[in-house]
């Protein structure tokens, strides 16, 4: 009896030994504990009575394949939770960029590596980028650019399989970049996994995890990578397509935007279309025009003739000289119309007005902003409206000049008088003409009185004057008085034509048509002694040199210098040797009826010094004193010094 209680309590103890290791092993299981924690309970083991280690050791192993098991499916789940996390984002998040950079991060905290990043290319032939980074801390490491055929991304993308090194600097199994090198080293990398992102047989990129530590990265994060890499694939397709069907939209956008204005510049231009046509038809002026060109398109429009003068508005101040004409040039080179800048709040655009190859002028249009190619196919339709208009201007004004034309002709050939109550309404419309007339002969060469410009006409025509081409000249007849003023502004409208200077003799007012034609007669002698006399550009009255014309006409043009030259060509050429004043002297003394004192006093000298002068006379011309000899001098030092005085 007291033998076996001994062995009941030596029972009870191994019981209670029993029960507080399956207590402290269920505790570990609980806990989760790590794999070295259940090392200890394999020590304690060894405590146990010998029919009771082979027991415990088994459930022990049995406990911890247990743990490992659940260790094991609880990865799996987070796992799972992060992929199907990935998934929501890819689904939720339009920003591309944060659907990558959330990747990366589950990719790094699923692997536990120190870094993970990921790499992308746009085609199969193109250098891969970095996209995101995780656990970085260069900021030169995101500019990282590797080919296609270098470093883990080129082994990748050639073998379309997972790429990993433990050893990355001494690794020989790819393709080293210095520069890649550099950049991976200087993060500290020891540990390098790629894994291909791939889509429908093309690669498109790579998820990489990295470690600063030696390390082997097992099939199962490798499976678990490969699946984030396949929704980092998706995610950049995804972004791909998303950016084609917004560019896409956009251009849809854009061209809907552009067949909008597309059909309010077709509106536009048939309601501007209509308003010209409507302003043809019912036959509206230049500056009708003009108007309807400046409400149309907004801005100042102004009409141009063939000499670039404003006939219909008024051009801008800031618009240059230079610019203008350089602009119609290239819009006549080029058949359409030409925008330059002239000054940076002011473009001006021109439009040529033509006939077959004549120039009629140009249409100016200047506002703060370009127009628009639809208003600049407005404008060149105004500009052909325009051509239409000034042909049909061109057109009246031509009858208008040819019946002109013909009332000048008869009143110079004193056929009829056009200025008879029953004759007048022949004078074209606004002009007035009555006895006295004065008449104003233009000595044209070349045949240029033929084919007048629209401008020497118009500067030969006014309220009290009409003028026209007759025998080569040009004829101006006007009852006004100012004719100084008329002569004038003619010799200026020649000038701008590009002419040499014209000599024009004005004759003395005359009361009829016979004293018209007679007139004529004495202008034409006038003319031609001009020309004998090697005259241009001047204004004459035709009273002064009325003597000359008659004593002259018929002889040549060299008539009248021959007769100069040969009678006091010698004085004058003593003259201007000597710096001498005989022929003033001699002029003087002729004038004056040969009175030393009169002749004296016209020059402002001493009585005794004219007679030195006149005594000194004797060498150059012996017979100066006598009658017949006198006169031819007297009359030659006149011509002389009317060539030299006539007004210009």
């Amino acid at each position: 009896m007291d033998q076996q209680a001994p062995e009941l309590t030596s029972a009870e103890t191994a019981l209670d030994q029993v029960t507080a290791f399956y207590a402290r092993l269920l505790k570990l299981l609980d806990q989760g504990a790590a794999p070295s924690a259940f090392d200890d309970l394999g020590t304690e083991i060894r405590t146990f009575r010998p029919e009771l280690e082979g027991r415990l050791e088994a459930d022990l192993a049995r406990a911890v394949r247990l743990r490992e098991s659940v260790e094991h499916k609880l990865k799996r789940e987070r796992e799972l939770i992060a992929l199907n996390e990935t998934a929501r984002d890819l689904s939720a998040v339009r920003d591309t960029d944060q659907v990558l950079q959330a990747i990366i991060r589950r990719a790094r905290q699923l692997a536990g590596s120190d870094i993970a990043y990921l790499s992308a290319a746009p085609d199969d032939r193109s250098p891969f980028h970095v996209r995101a980074t995780e656990g970085v801390v260069s900021e030169a490491f995101a500019s990282i650019v590797v080919p296609r055929d270098v470093g883990i991304c080129g082994s990748v993308a050639r073998t379309r399989r997972p790429w990993q090194s433990s050893q990355y600097r001494s690794d020989k199994g790819f393709h080293h970049d210095p520069e890649i090198d550099t950049a991976i080293l200087s993060e500290g990398v020891v540990s390098i996994l790629g894994i291909p992102l791939e889509l429908e047989a093309h690669i498109i990129g790579v998820l990489f995890v990295a470690d600063r530590y030696e390390r082997t990265y097992n099939p199962q994060e490798i499976s678990i990578l490969q699946s984030l890499g396949t929704f980092a694939a998706l995610a950049i397709e995804n972004a791909r397509l998303l950016e084609e069907a917004q560019r896409a939209l956009s251009m849809a956008r854009e061209a809907n935007v552009a067949l909008r204005a597309k059909a309010d510049d077709i509106e536009s231009a048939a309601v501007a279309h209509e308003r010209l046509t409507e302003l043809i038809v019912r036959g509206g002026s230049l500056e009708d025009l003009r108007s309807r060109v400046a409400t149309l398109l907004g801005g100042d429009a102004v009409i141009l003739d063939e000499r670039q003068i404003a006939i219909a508005g008024a051009l801008p101040p800031s618009v240059p000289d230079h610019g203008l004409a350089s602009a119609i040039r290239e819009s006549v080179r080029l058949g359409r119309a030409v925008q330059f800048e002239a000054t940076p709040v002011l473009t001006v655009t021109v439009a040529a007005v033509t006939s077959g190859v004549v120039r009629l002028g140009a249409l100016v249009f200047a506002r703060s902003k370009p127009m628009s190619s639809s208003e600049i196919r407005t404008l060149e339709r105004a500009a052909l409206v325009s051509g239409i208009v000034l042909l049909s201007l061109e057109r009246v004004a031509e009858a208008t000049y040819r019946n002109v034309a013909d009332i000048v002709s008869a009143l110079l050939r004193g056929s009829s008088d056009p200025f008879r109550a029953e004759s007048s309404n022949a004078l074209p419309v606004g002009v007035s003409l009555s006895w006295p007339a004065t008449i104003l002969l233009v000595g044209c060469e070349d045949g240029f009185a033929a084919h007048l410009p629209q401008a020497v006409r118009a500067a030969a025509s006014g309220r009290h004057a009409i003028g026209a081409a007759f025998n080569g000249d040009l004829a101006v007849v006007t009852s006004g008085d100012d004719w100084m003023t008329l002569a004038r502004r003619i010799a200026t409208a020649l000038e701008e034509c590009g002419r040499q200077p014209c000599n024009i003799v004005v004759s003395q007012p005359v009361s009829d048509v016979a004293a018209a034609a007679a007139e004529y007669r004495k202008l034409r002698r006038g003319l031609a002694l001009l020309r004998n006399l090697g005259q241009s550009g001047r204004i004459v009255p035709e009273k002064t040199l009325s003597l000359y014309g008659l004593l002259f006409d018929g002889q040549g043009e060299e008539a009248a210098r021959a007769f100069i030259a040969q009678t006091v060509g010698a004085l004058l050429d003593h003259d201007r040797r000597r710096k001498a004043q005989l022929a003033p002297t001699l002029y003087a003394y002729f004038e004056t009826g040969r009175s030393l004192q009169r002749a004296a006093d016209m020059l402002g000298i001493h009585v005794n010094t004219m007679r030195q002068r006149l005594d000194s006379l004797g060498a150059l011309c012996p017979d100066w004193s006598e009658a017949e000899r006198g006169l031819e001098l007297h009359m030659a030092l006149r011509l002389h010094r009317l060539s030299e005085r006539l007004p210009r």
